[in-house]
């Protein structure tokens, strides 16, 4: 008895260390955002204002492009561990062309990210910093007119927090989604691999605690099956080969939203310059930089479908 009892005291501490590792200590890691100030501004752009906004006792950072005689206004969502300057998709490039298209450009760092206040320092995949946005289109409402679409335009883990801003009220006329991240766990665990090299399936027991000790969302409460429930036109722009936000969760909210159309990015050769130096990113995040004359004709096709 006594050894039976010892057996199950020695399994039941082993379960609770691999929780522990795979729920709290490899998330802990992972989770952080790294710090990646903006140091420069849009140096193409025509004009740019530096401007700020608060959430939560949070001071947001950002800037202002406005366009002459704007036909239309983009809100910029960045990626997770990134910031309103993005050299894997070119966005201080996308900015300045949107501009110069007369569409007036408002970007910003999320929390924990670029020139904004911090908290704790770890993302939440979206069911936090969606809050963010909300006060970012609060300010661009106080500030321009209504007589002009609004798009909110949301790269790889800003697709998640633009989706569910919209879900929880904000107004918007359209949204546009660069590789988006519509799945946590396999995001996760994809992420684990591109991260460390390692095979995915070792990531897999990280990916499904993660969420339940970090308050990220999944299941019910991914952003795939949230933006299913939304009722304005929704673009996705999405790398086939993308090796963290997989195309095939951009097709199923595709086959299953009649208000998202999907377009799938030309194919990049594997030695192009635009993937210099991106390693087992690949081409995630790539749309603007590798092909930007066939990235603003979607924002083209959206607008059109807006209007």
């Amino acid at each position: 008895m006594a050894v039976k009892f010892s057996g199950f005291i020695v399994s039941l501490i082993i379960l609770i260390s691999l929780v522990g590792l795979f729920g709290v200590v490899m998330p802990w890691l992972g989770l952080k955002s790294a710090s990646d100030p903006v140091t420069s501004g849009p140096i193409d752009a025509i004009s740019y204002e530096e401007v700020s906004f608060t959430r939560d006792g949070l001071t947001l950072n950002g800037w202002w492009l406005e366009a002459e005689n704007p036909r239309a206004t983009l809100l910029f969502v960045h990626g997770a561990g990134s910031s309103r300057v993005s050299p894997f998709f070119n966005t201080l490039g996308f900015y300045a062309q949107l501009q110069r298209a007369g569409i007036s450009v408002l970007t910003f760092d999320q929390r924990n990210h670029g020139n904004s206040d911090y908290t704790d320092g770890y993302l939440r995949m979206g069911a936090t910093e969606y809050r963010d946005l909300v006060s970012a289109r609060e300010w661009l409402a106080q500030r321009t007119e209504n007589k002009v679409p609004t798009i909110i335009c949301g790269l790889s883990m800003g697709g998640a927090t633009s989706i569910y801003a919209l879900a929880n009220g904000m107004l918007a006329d359209g949204l546009l989604l660069f590789d988006p991240m519509l799945n946590t766990r396999d995001a996760l665990e994809r992420g684990g691999w591109v991260g460390y090299g390692l095979p995915p399936a070792l990531f897999r027991p990280m990916a499904y605690l993660a969420p339940l000790f970090w308050s990220l969302p999944y299941g019910k409460a991914d952003a795939l099956n949230v933006a299913r429930g939304l009722r304005l036109p929704i673009s996705i722009v999405q790398n086939r080969e993308d090796p963290i936000t997989r195309a095939q969760w951009s097709q199923q909210l595709a086959d299953t939203s009649d208000w998202t159309s999907i377009e799938f990015v030309p194919k990049t050769a594997p030695n192009h310059n635009c993937l210099a130096d991106k390693g087992r990113w690949g081409t995630h995040a790539s749309s603007f930089h590798c092909h930007p004359d066939w990235t603003m004709n979607q924002v083209e096709h959206l607008l059109r479908r807006i209007n």
